[in-house]
C-alpha cells in the first residue's frame, strides 16, 4: 500500500515538474499556462473574447504538460494576440490593469522565459512585444492657450504682490 501511495505521488509531483513553469513574481509567483490569461471578470475579458478565445482554446489543446505545444508559433501568436487585445483596450479606457497578467509585457516576458528553460526554445522579441495602438496620440500636455496664460499670469503676478505687501508691513 505504502509503495502504490508512493509511487502515486511520484508520478502526480512528475507531471507537475513537467508542466510549464512560468515564474511571473510577485502576489502570483509561479503560474502554469492555463493561468496565464485567466484575468478576473471584467469589462475587460468581455472586450477581449473574441481574441482571447483562440488563446485559451490552444493552450487547453495543449495542456498544462505538453511544452512543444506551448511553445509553438500558433499558441505564442495567439497569447500574443490576447495581450494585444487587452493591452489595446486598457489604453483606450485609460484604465489601471485589473491583473498583473492583462495587458502585459512582463507576463509576455516570464512566458518567453518558461520556454527557454524548458524547452530550450527562444521565442524572437518580435512575437513577445506589445505595439501602441494607432488611437494612441501620446502623453498629454495640457498647455494654456494666449488669453488664458495672460489672465493666470496677472492673476498668479496680484497674489505673489500682495503676499510681499502683507509680510513686508508686519
Amino acid at each position: 500500500m505504502h509503495s502504490f501511495f508512493a509511487l502515486m505521488m511520484f508520478v502526480a509531483l512528475a507531471g507537475r515538474a513537467m508542466a510549464l513553469n512560468i515564474v511571473f513574481g510577485g502576489p502570483l509567483g509561479n503560474i502554469t499556462a492555463s493561468q496565464v490569461l485567466a484575468i478576473p471578470d471584467g469589462q475587460l475579458k468581455t472586450d477581449c473574447q473574441s481574441s482571447c478565445d483562440p488563446a485559451n482554446q490552444a493552450i487547453q489543446t495543449c495542456g498544462d504538460t505538453n511544452d512543444s505545444c506551448l511553445c509553438n508559433n500558433a499558441t505564442v501568436s495567439a497569447i500574443l494576440a490576447c495581450e494585444q487585445c487587452m493591452f489595446t483596450e486598457l489604453i483606450n479606457q485609460n484604465a489601471q490593469m485589473p491583473d498583473p497578467r492583462a495587458g502585459s509585457t512582463p507576463a509576455l516576458a516570464a512566458y518567453s522565459a518558461a520556454c527557454l528553460a524548458s524547452q530550450n526554445i527562444t521565442l524572437p522579441p518580435t512575437s513577445i512585444a506589445l505595439t501602441l495602438p494607432a488611437s494612441w496620440v501620446g502623453p498629454f500636455d495640457a498647455l494654456l492657450n494666449l488669453p488664458a496664460t495672460i489672465i493666470t499670469v496677472m492673476i498668479g503676478a496680484t497674489l505673489g504682490g500682495s503676499a510681499i505687501l502683507l509680510l513686508s508691513n508686519m
